[in-house]
């Protein structure tokens, strides 16, 4: 079956205080503020106009996550088989402006996800100022309750692909396209985004994040750490809406989509740190739930 999803898309949350939110991830982890209306502020961190957006509403939440199709042939293959699968679409156009077209629906078990055409490619590719100037968004983390039966959504939908998963399928990561060893992370629970990762530029970087939340009087969820499946180099802090933003380094790259074999993990083992501090229970707390409307 072949890829419909190039990679991670737009990622639209919502928060009571959007340009606060904006401020806030700009100034720790460094992204570009790229515009800011009187209810949703937009933000990159390379040439995309806008990567993460923060849309005014009374209570935090994802109004959706957000997967960049190929191109339109693949946006439309990416409807039909959403519509045969019986599912509710909640609007047939795309969030935001700078993707020409797009649609959003509500998935099994709760998730929404937005399928869209590429995000308009305007500026720069690098990013100079504060904060650790990540390359791009890099993946999303979800909980739903049964996660081998979303994840088959995913590569059924999409043509995503398995990448890594534990024996019991409590985790499972999911690829698109550009073979990063995850575009979706997927984990047991009530619907959810848990949090939202960065791929920054070198470990120097995830120090500087560190040292910006401790002058604030903030502190790191977990980490520093190295992942099992994907094998990045993590760190993970809290956002002012109560869901968690990974930053890491290294994340593995899949060269081959037809010769990878996916790894099957023990939850035993530390396939979720090889470094082997277990996560706390205030990043197990973290996340926000899914919302049709910025209304709740």
């Amino acid at each position: 079956m072949r890829h419909l999803i190039r990679q991670i898309g737009q990622l639209t949350l919502v928060s009571p205080d959007p340009s606060g939110s904006a401020r806030d991830l700009s100034r720790i982890v460094g992204l570009k503020i790229r515009d800011e209306q009187t209810d949703a502020a937009f933000l990159s961190a390379n040439d995309r106009a806008h990567e993460v957006v923060y849309a005014r509403g009374p209570k935090p939440g994802a109004l959706a996550m957000g997967l960049e199709a190929m191109d339109d042939a693949a946006l439309e293959e990416a409807k039909r088989r959403v519509l045969a699968e019986g599912l509710t679409i909640i609007d047939d156009k795309p969030l935001w402006g700078k993707a020409e077209k797009g649609f959003r629906f509500k998935s099994t078990f709760g998730p929404i996800i937005e399928v869209h055409t590429p995000v308009s490619r305007t500026y720069a590719p690098r990013n100079v100022g504060a904060g650790a100037r990540p390359t791009r968004l890099e993946h999303t983390n979800v909980r739903v309750p049964d996660v081998q039966a979303f994840g088959e959504l995913l590569t059924g939908l999409f043509g995503m692909r398995l990448s890594d998963r534990t024996e019991g399928y409590e985790v499972a990561w999911y690829r698109a396209w550009d073979g990063f060893h995850h575009t979706v992370a997927v984990g047991k629970g009530a619907a959810e985004l848990h949090h939202y990762a960065f791929d920054a530029n070198a470990i120097e970087h995830l120090v500087g994040i560190a040292d910006t939340l401790a002058l604030e009087d903030r502190e790191l969820l977990w980490g520093p750490g190295r992942h099992g499946a994907g094998d990045n180099i993590f760190t993970y802090y809290l956002d002012p809406n109560g869901c968690v933003v990974e930053t890491s380094v290294g994340m593995a790259r899949i060269e081959n989509d037809d010769l990878y074999e996916p790894r099957v993990w023990s939850l035993k083992s530390n396939v979720r740190n090889l470094w082997g501090a277990p996560s706390p229970e205030a990043f197990r707390a973290g996340g926000v739930p899914f919302v049709e409307t910025c209304d709740g």
